[in-house]
């Protein structure tokens, strides 16, 4: 049975989202860095409005390392928590010139290493460019496969953990992002649309009797 809703859940969002691509806006492995590490707490849209100015002059570690603290602020204050985002991107930007020659580590284990880098951040970046099977569980895929009942945890790194061990097929890219957009735009955290859903048929939340699908 397993088997059966894991691939039931991922033929109807390949249904759903035929092209899975990210929403954020990027065109190097570094910018797709700066650009995850903006998103946290924040609508891709806004962080997409931001980074299409910043990215125009600051797209290198070198360029956003040469900023002032303040002067990245003052970019990126619309994000929310930027005094925290600011000090991380420049601190990141330096760790890469010094460390590794301005260059981008390519796998996730490095990319943790990072200053401001943490495993989602990593392992979406991993995923995303270089390809590598891992799963960066973001709030939105964290409510989708619990309350599929696909995993049962606690914490967004428990999730990946544990749906990595038991489905690694779908460990990639496009798994990812479907299951992103899915919670995003279907299994919102608020009103989702559970009585148009084709996994209701499954769906722990849903056969829970929770009010709003009802």
């Amino acid at each position: 049975m397993e088997k059966q809703k894991i691939d039931l859940t991922f033929d109807y969002l390949s249904e759903l989202f035929e092209n899975a691509d990210p929403e954020l806006h990027y065109s190097s492995p570094f910018e797709c860095l700066v650009a995850v590490m903006l998103s946290a707490q924040c609508t891709d849209k806004r962080v997409n409005e931001v980074t299409s100015v910043l990215f125009k002059k600051y797209n290198t570690p070198q360029s956003i390392a040469s900023l002032s603290q303040e002067e990245l602020e003052k970019m990126i204050y619309s994000l929310g928590f930027y005094h925290n985002k600011a000090k991380n991107l420049i601190a990141m930007s330096n760790q890469l010139i010094n460390d590794y020659g301005g260059q981008m580590p390519t796998t996730a284990s490095e990319l943790k290493k990072l200053k401001g880098v943490g495993e989602k951040t990593a392992n979406v970046v991993a995923s995303a460019i270089y390809d590598e099977n891992v799963m960066g569980v973001d709030t939105h895929i964290f409510r989708v496969l619990n309350r599929l009942g696909l995993v049962n945890q606690k914490t967004p790194e428990k999730t990946g953990e544990e749906f990595s061990k038991k489905y690694p097929k779908y460990v990639n890219h496009d798994a990812h992002f479907r299951l992103v957009l899915f919670g995003r735009y279907h299994c919102t955290a608020r009103n989702p649309k559970c009585k148009n859903c084709k996994l209701n048929s499954f769906c722990k939340y849903y056969k829970e009797g929770v009010k709003k699908c009802l």
